[in-house]
């Protein structure tokens, strides 16, 4: 009997697809990867999957509904940084928050529950002491990279599922309402407490600080870089 091969359905953020299949394709050249990056693409690719179809999810937004998950006939993967101990929303933003030591990626099975599933690889990082939210993610988004490279050739052609470990997500799960009381500073806020915040928040339209008094929000205005080049959260010379 043939060994099977898996059919990819990609699901990424369309700048990603690309690259990813590559990824895919230079373990096995042979492979079919649909590329998919929002809710409808993803129905359609799956709306009569075969018997060999595997999704596998980096990086993305768009929620997998149960149905989708039900209808294929294996467990699908997903690939995305942070840590298990910081399952949720911006898990930078928590783990820089709390001080953490470590930071990574996690690769686990995908169910409806958001980071829910087993997991069958995480790779950690010391977080870097002097290190941003920013930089951070950069340097998170790398991690999730290398972990996927390593786990492609499985995601083709393991016909079983890929083996689960011994790891386990933290009970709290992080969610928007936690993420837009961090960004909303107390009257009374402390400087140790507005730098933490500002550390794990940073400026931006996105997730800027935000200070209520008089009944009106106040927010941040951004100052200007120093146009010097940081690595890690340390500055470094041009072409290091």
């Amino acid at each position: 009997m043939a060994k099977i091969m898996w059919n990819i359905v990609l699901l990424a953020e369309q700048h990603d697809l690309p690259g990813l299949g590559d990824i895919l394709q230079s373990h096995n050249a042979a492979v079919t990867v649909t590329g998919v990056s929002s809710a409808p693409q993803l129905a359609a690719a799956t709306e009569n999957p075969g018997g060999n179809t595997r999704l596998v999810c980096f990086c993305t937004g768009t929620l997998v509904p149960a149905a989708v998950l039900d209808s294929l006939p294996g467990p699908s993967y997903n690939f995305h940084p942070g840590p298990p101990e910081y399952p949720g929303i911006f898990p930078a933003v928590f783990a820089l928050y709390e001080g953490a030591g470590q930071f990574g990626a996690t690769a686990h099975q995908l169910t409806a529950a958001v980071d829910g599933g087993p997991i069958v690889a995480v790779d950690r990082i010391d977080m870097p002491r002097a290190i941003d939210r920013l930089n951070l993610e950069a340097l998170s988004r790398q991690v999730v990279t290398d972990l996927f490279i390593r786990l492609a050739g499985q995601l083709i052609e393991q016909e079983s599922p890929l083996t689960t470990i011994d790891q386990k997500w933290a009970a709290r799960s992080w969610t928007r309402k936690d993420f837009q009381a961090l960004c909303l500073l107390p009257e009374d806020v402390s400087t140790e407490e507005f730098e933490r915040r500002y550390r794990a928040l940073g400026e931006g339209p996105e997730h800027v600080l935000r200070l209520q008094r008089f009944g009106r929000r106040f927010s941040l205005d951004p100052v200007a870089g120093d146009g010097r080049i940081y690595k890690g959260g340390t500055a470094v010379d041009e072409g290091t």
